[in-house]
C-alpha cells in the first residue's frame, strides 16, 4: 500500500478516547496521532520528516540534515542510532518503517464497536 495512503488510512480511523489525532494528512503541514496514557506519538512534519516515539521515549526519525548532539555533528543514515547522555536513543529509519511502526502500535487502538 503506498506511504500516503497507509497514513491517511492510520489517521482516519476511530480509536479508543485515550488515542488523539492532530491535523490531517490531506490537509495538514503537521500531522500527529497520540496515545495520551503514556506519550507514544506519530508525527508527519511536511509529508517529509517522520518520526515515532514509543513509550520508554525511544525514538525513530526519518534521515534528517546533519545535526548536532552532545557538542558534536551528526551525519545520519538509515541503520545509524544515537544515545543520548540521559539514554533516549534516537534510531534513522525509513518512512516507511515508521508509518509500519506506528501502524502496528495504533491498530490495537482502533475502536471497532
Amino acid at each position: 500500500m503506498p506511504l500516503t495512503k497507509k497514513i491517511t488510512e492510520l489517521v482516519s480511523k476511530k480509536y479508543n478516547t485515550n488515542i488523539t489525532i492532530m491535523g490531517d494528512y490531506e490537509g495538514s503541514n503537521n500531522t500527529s496521532i497520540l496515545d495520551d496514557t503514556n506519550g507514544t506519538i506519530l508525527v508527519v512534519s511536511d509529508r517529509d520528516q517522520f518520526y515515532f516515539k514509543d513509550q520508554n521515549r525511544n525514538l525513530w526519525l526519518s534521515v534528517l540534515d546533519p545535526f548536532h548532539i552532545d557538542g558534536k555533528q551528526h551525519h545520519p543514515e538509515i541503520g545509524d542510532s544515537y544515545t543520548l547522555n540521559h539514554g533516549v536513543q534516537y534510531s534513522f529509519t525509513t518512512k516507511e518503517a515508521i508509518v509500519d511502526m506506528a501502524s502496528s502500535y495504533f491498530e490495537k487502538h482502533s475502536d471497532f464497536i
